[in-house]
């Protein structure tokens, strides 16, 4: 197990879009950072840095799956695994050794997402969330990235080059555009004005009347539930987590559950 993560970890070093992705969410985080901030000081808005630093942009898993996807890929198109696998290591080694590969590469451009948010430093000043609300955040953005690597390298690994790479940018869309209109559902308020018609023609807000579109009850806990649970949910609640304990053990669930999967189905796969 140790030689076959020292050989994903050598291979890493010197994989281009391991970089090119790393650089990307450094320079994109800090472009973000610095129109946050323009826009909200050109509105007059005065906040602090903690508003915008763990506000990571939903195309995080998008920097994640195509990493993955291409990484991977590069283990079936070359025979890479069938060559780890002639020399005597386990097939559970092998997807392992993978999935820590992909999980440390996720962490280092996470890394860079957050090393590219102190660009608002010189606008708001430093975090003011106490060290346990930092930790707290920190720990959901390992747990998204690992469930994020857990999903995306059970497709990798059971797929071929070409169809692994549609596979997987479909099931971050998917995963994305269900969060979107889950939360975009979630956001809709209690009460709202209705547009009344004037004697002049002109129209003016009526008195507040009950949205038909809010969600409430029983259908409201679980709508929250799916978005604190899925892992594009979690990037999107950031820095103001509602249910941080409950993001955590949804990470946790995915990782082992996709995890123990993707070794099962592994190990009777036919590599060819």
């Amino acid at each position: 197990m140790r030689n076959l993560l020292c050989a994903g970890f050598f291979r890493l070093r010197r994989n281009q879009v391991f970089w090119i992705c790393t650089a990307a969410m450094l320079v994109f985080s800090a472009g973000m950072m610095v129109v946050w901030c323009q826009e909200d000081a050109a509105k007059g808005f005065v906040r602090d840095l903690d508003t915008f630093y763990f506000r990571p942009s939903l195309g995080v898993g998008l920097v994640y799956s195509v990493f993955s996807c291409l990484f991977l890929s590069v283990e079936h198109s070359e025979g890479t695994i069938r060559n780890k696998l002639v020399v005597g290591h386990a097939r559970r080694d092998v997807y392992l050794s993978n999935l820590l590969t992909v999980f440390a590469a996720s962490l280092c451009m996470a890394l860079a997402w957050l090393v590219g948010s102190c660009a608002g430093i010189p606008f708001l000043g430093f975090l003011k969330l106490p060290p346990a609300g930092i930790a707290l955040c920190i720990a959901v953005i390992i747990g998204f990235t690992a469930s994020f690597s857990a999903i995306f390298t059970f497709i990798g690994m059971l797929n071929n080059r070409r169809s692994a790479t549609v596979i997987t940018l479909l099931v971050w869309l998917a995963l994305l555009l269900g969060t979107s209109t889950i939360d975009n559902a979630l956001y809709e308020p209690e009460f709202s004005n209705s547009l009344v018609l004037t004697a002049e023609g002109t129209q003016v807000l009526g008195d507040l009347e009950p949205n038909p579109n809010y969600i409430s009850g029983i259908q409201r806990e679980i709508y929250e539930f799916i978005i604190d649970f899925l892992p594009t949910g979690q990037v999107g609640r950031l820095p103001n987590a509602a249910h941080p304990v409950r993001m955590l053990l949804s990470s946790l669930f995915i990782t082992i559950s996709t995890t123990a999967g993707g070794i099962f189905l592994f190990r009777g796969k036919n590599l060819k």
